[in-house]
């Protein structure tokens, strides 16, 4: 049964981890609005060493942000945890401890740091339908927090909880799914609570404010008002969503009011904070948010929140973020300045374009100046923005295009803020013939898979991506497989026997706006037996322009032979959904 703590048993919290002193280095923490926390994930922790650690966090200190939330210590559906636990049936998944290392150099550095519970991926597919899935969630999310609480409540920079679990105005629309989610919330917060008084917990809800069949703000308000009559929360940090797509600075003021009046409603001593997006989903994937549309975000909301905290500052501002060094620079240049710098780039110069081969080209230029620094070029191909480059370094390689195909190029310099320069000269360049395969030894072979297709897009036949039945255009049909982030996964295929293999190549969709991406990778392996392999190559997502495509990554110049031929797809964390596979001979 789930254990509900009546109204009365539910004490309030001191928020006193909100009162943080600032550094004696951080004299510029008065601009407002500013970021104070920073969600960090903790596979961006284990890739750290603990010197790296302790200088992220001077480094977060240096642009005024005092708090960290370590996003989850556990994965319930994978049954592992960031740590040595002593959780039944779960095992340690990182090769070092990532709470004691977060919490220990958080408090030498004077660090608050929020400690996540568990993480699921079968939160999307319950949400607050299974009060069975529900009630075991909360079991274990107590006893998670009993655990991490005995092994790091010691530590001073232990300031508060996180519960992951992300509520959307999609799922929790009918009273009994708001009714669940309250009781789940009002059981595990007030286990949290008495077991450790005076620490705030802190949940992160988003919505999207354009997708039809969901709440409206007005809707989200009822939600959160019927929510917060049960469920004791200290902090709602809400997703902006701008990065996301979800919405855009001019939608936002709506959806914090609703939630603002939802919390003076039913719970006044319920702080709301923005949970700025400082990411986008760019030409190349995802990157930084430019500081100036950051501060936007963050000043459309300010009437509403009591401070903000951003995902992500760690994994896109930080200097040690694998991005520019000059977006954390711009940023304490804001809050230096209380404005957003808006100098552009230089226009970058000498600009030339060489094709190499039938499928790439190369493109180089002459780096240009800035007054802080160049973070970055837009590439763009026949007008399309097809690229984004981060860093100062010139050039650029196309890759993966149509052979005896002539392409225009230009590029531009942005900045930090996201000042962008003028557009360079034009360069054109014309790739050779591509080589003729016509043999097709994959077609009508039979597969294997090791992750199935979703049912809303099933290998139907056995055979479908090997049938020859291809895409007319990038419009879904049956003769599409698709995989809603699953991450990496693979297909072998049986030729029948040992071939002469000259390409391979496999097609895929595109539709950003459904959150369809390309793969960020797929490799191709052959064998002769199926069960030692030799990777032949990798292919990285191509630059392609916005629009909905069918793009084929194919492996050319091949010379050898195997009866199986295996690819191995990095499907990331959105749908990939492919075509057809072909295995060709010349």
């Amino acid at each position: 049964m789930r254990r509900v703590l009546s109204g009365a048993a539910i004490a309030t919290v001191a928020l006193t981890v909100l009162a943080v002193p600032q550094p004696a280095h951080a004299a510029t923490c008065t601009t407002n609005p500013r970021i104070s926390g920073s969600f960090i994930q903790p596979d961006l922790v284990a890739g750290w060493t603990n010197t790296q650690l302790a200088t992220e966090y001077t480094k977060l200190l240096d642009a005024c942000v005092n708090t960290q939330i370590l996003q989850w210590t556990a994965d319930s559906k994978a049954h592992t945890a960031t740590y040595d636990t002593g959780l039944t049936g779960y095992t340690w998944s990182t090769a070092t401890d990532i709470p004691d290392r977060v919490l220990s150099r958080a408090e030498s550095a004077g660090v608050n740091v929020f400690v996540g519970l568990q993480v699921s991926a079968d939160w999307w597919v319950n949400y607050a339908d299974s009060t069975t899935w529900l009630d075991a969630e909360a079991d274990l999310a107590k006893d998670l927090a009993d655990e991490l609480w005995d092994n790091y409540g010691a530590y001073d920079s232990f300031a508060g909880w996180y519960l992951p679990f992300e509520v959307e105005n999609l799922h929790f629309q009918t009273a009994t799914q708001q009714s669940n989610l309250a009781a789940f919330y009002a059981d595990v917060i007030g286990h949290l609570h008495t077991l450790s008084p005076g620490k705030p917990v802190a949940v992160s809800p988003f919505f999207n404010a354009n997708l039809a069949g969901t709440l409206n703000a007005t809707g989200w308000q009822s939600m959160w008002t019927s929510i917060l009559a049960t469920a004791p929360i200290d902090i709602i940090a809400l997703q902006d969503g701008v990065g996301a797509g979800h919405a855009t600075s001019a939608q936002l003021p709506a959806w914090f009011t609703a939630t603002k009046n939802a919390i003076t409603a039913s719970r006044p001593a319920t702080l709301l904070y923005d949970d700025v997006e400082t990411f986008l989903f760019g030409a190349s994937g995802l990157q930084p948010m430019p500081v100036k549309d950051i501060v936007t975000d963050m000043a459309a909301v300010s009437a509403s929140v009591s401070g903000y905290w951003s995902f992500s500052y760690d994994h896109y501002q930080s200097p040690l973020a694998p991005f520019s060094t000059f977006y954390d620079a711009t940023y304490r240049n804001y809050l230096t300045n209380g404005t957003v710098e808006t100098t552009a780039p230089g226009t970058p110069s000498s600009f030339a374009a060489t094709a190499t081969n039938s499928q790439t080209v190369q493109l180089t230029w002459t780096a240009p100046s800035d007054n802080i620094g160049v973070a970055g070029y837009h590439i763009y191909r026949g007008g399309d923005l097809v690229a984004t480059k981060h860093g100062a370094t010139s050039g650029f390689t196309d890759t993966q295009l149509d052979g005896s195909t002539t392409y225009t190029y230009t590029v531009k310099a942005f900045d930090g803020a996201g000042n962008l320069s003028a557009a360079s000269s034009s360069a054109n360049a014309t790739t050779t013939a591509a080589p003729s395969y016509p043999t097709n030894w994959a077609s009508a072979r039979t597969y294997t898979s090791t992750v199935a297709a979703d049912p809303a897009y099933p290998d139907t036949g056995g055979t479908e991506l090997t049938d020859g039945a291809k895409a007319a255009g990038p419009l879904y049909g049956a003769v599409w497989q698709g995989r809603n982030a699953v991450g990496t996964y693979s297909f072998t295929i049986d030729l029948g026997s040992s071939r002469t293999i000259n390409g391979i190549n496999s097609s895929w969709l595109q539709v950003r706006a459904d959150y369809v991406f390309l793969p960020d990778s797929v490799s191709y392996a052959v064998s002769a037996t199926g069960s030692s392999w030799t990777t032949v190559g990798t292919i990285a997502k191509p630059a392609v322009g916005p629009s909905n495509l069918i793009k084929t990554y194919n492996l050319i110049g091949l010379s050898t032979t195997g009866r199986y031929v295996r690819v191995t797809v990095n499907g990331g964390s959105a749908w990939s959904m492919l075509d057809e596979v072909e295995v060709r001979k010349s």
